[in-house]
């Protein structure tokens, strides 16, 4: 790897003019590691990894931005390096096509902080909103640029994100040409992956990335109105910080269920009902029936369960057999598994409506509908509960499920949404 300590923007610019090829770049204010050997690491090789939580989040972004990334939704290295790259924690590591954005990471100081907005509901009921405010500042010093040799890094692996554009908006990725180098599992960027390494003041570097157009935070980091997986993200529910609740301070303090770092203000006095405020309600608690297509049911059974239930995977190939569900079933009209979660699904034109588990109906003669446990959520309260239409199943003498085509099915065409629900109950059955 050459080394190189520049003193001018043109010769700055001049080197960089060298790596126009299948190169790509990295910034940052200080440098790792020996001085020809840079130690760059992952997020999560720099802090704890909590392996559940990475699950739910992946399984959860997968949906949420299923309309948005297309077929990537199914890989999981893709949705993970795409929250790496909005603030979530991965194995990933960021990395560019563009040097200016590279320049710009070399040369701005990163900070966050808790900061709180007061607000109210959609029912007016006052509560507050602990955010983590974030952003970029230029700090004098020196800044380091590393020029990385794509096909070399190809073999630890790459997830280009920069390919991913939206007609009309302007999202990060594309933005940042984002490119993701990982997983890496534990260990640092192998050094043979880097082919240049430069250092400058950073006073340079910022000249460099303002004249390709990065002047502030909002060039590099597109607000939410522009950038649709970003706004996404943001929509989802709120969480009550149950830790801290106060009998003698009553107004509750939530958190969003994906605490990345905000760049732009999002202030509403008011929130709309589309936007909801979790306080960990269960629907065995509050709602005496169940509304489903057909009508209000009651006579059923509650069990809850852990969010590995939703956002984990099962094995779907195998013959479906579920004996423990059964024998709970048995003489119930119906099954409900319930999770401490809201789960949003974008795309349904139901603003308001959450998943909060999945449901067995019990109809006659061995018939059996698998569907989804649903609630209306708007603000602070939890006003509805249901089941979705679902696909039905026939239950051989044997204890087989089989799938049934049923006139009542539900209309969606989305198989995939009912695929996930039979994992749901797979894996229900194992932990029970």
């Amino acid at each position: 790897m050459e080394h190189f300590k520049v003193k001018s923007l043109s010769e700055l610019e001049s080197l960089i003019t060298r790596f126009d090829g299948d190169f790509l770049f990295r910034g940052q204010l200080n440098h790792y590691g020996e001085i020809n050997k840079p130690s760059v690491v992952a997020s999560f090789d720099r802090h704890v990894c909590v392996p559940s939580e990475t699950i739910k989040w992946m399984r959860y972004a997968s949906k949420v931005l299923e309309g948005i990334v297309g077929e990537h939704v199914n890989d999981n290295n893709y949705v993970q390096a795409l929250l790496q790259h909005y603030g979530w924690r991965s194995f990933y590591v960021d990395c560019s096509s563009s040097p200016a954005v590279s320049a710009w990471f070399a040369s701005h100081k990163y900070t966050e902080s808790p900061g709180i907005d007061m607000c109210e509901d959609c029912f007016e009921n006052f509560l507050l909103e602990r955010k983590k405010f974030a952003q970029y500042e230029y700090e004098a010093g020196d800044g380091h640029f590393y020029v990385i040799d794509k096909s070399t890094a190809k073999k630890v692996g790459l997830v280009n994100l920069a390919s991913l554009t939206i007609n009309g908006y302007l999202p990060r990725t594309e933005v940042q040409k984002a490119w993701l180098l990982g997983p890496t599992l534990g260990k640092p960027i192998p050094s043979e992956c880097f082919v240049a390494h430069i250092t400058a003041e950073r006073s340079l570097f910022r000249e460099y990335a303002a004249k390709k157009g990065f002047k502030d935070t909002d060039s590099i980091f597109p607000p939410s109105n522009k950038d649709p997986m970003l706004k996404a993200l943001l929509e989802l529910p709120w969480r009550e910080i149950e830790e801290i609740r106060d009998p003698n301070f009553p107004v509750p303090v939530f958190k969003r269920a994906l605490d990345l770092p905000e760049y732009q203000t999002s202030f509403e006095k008011i929130a709309s009902p589309s936007t909801a405020f979790y306080r960990g309600g269960q629907v065995s608690e509050l709602f005496d029936f169940i509304e489903t297509s057909g009508g209000k049911i009651s006579g059923g059974t509650f069990i809850n369960v852990p969010n590995i239930v939703i956002f984990g995977s099962a094995n779907l190939i195998a013959p479906l057999r579920l004996p423990k569900i059964e024998k709970i079933l048995e003489n119930k009209k119906y099954l409900a598994l319930e999770v401490d979660e809201l789960i949003k699904h974008p795309g349904r034109g139901y603003e308001t409506v959450y998943q909060k588990g999945v449901g067995i109906i019990n109809h006659a003669h061995n018939l059996i509908e698998i569907c989804e446990l649903v609630v209306m959520h708007p603000g602070i309260e939890m006003t509805k509960a249901g089941f979705s239409p679902g696909w039905f199943y026939l239950r051989r003498d044997d204890g087989l499920w089989e799938r049934h085509a049923h006139v009542n099915d539900c209309g969606c065409r989305d198989e995939n949404i009912h695929k996930r629900h039979v994992s749901a109950l797979i894996i229900a059955e194992d932990i029970i």
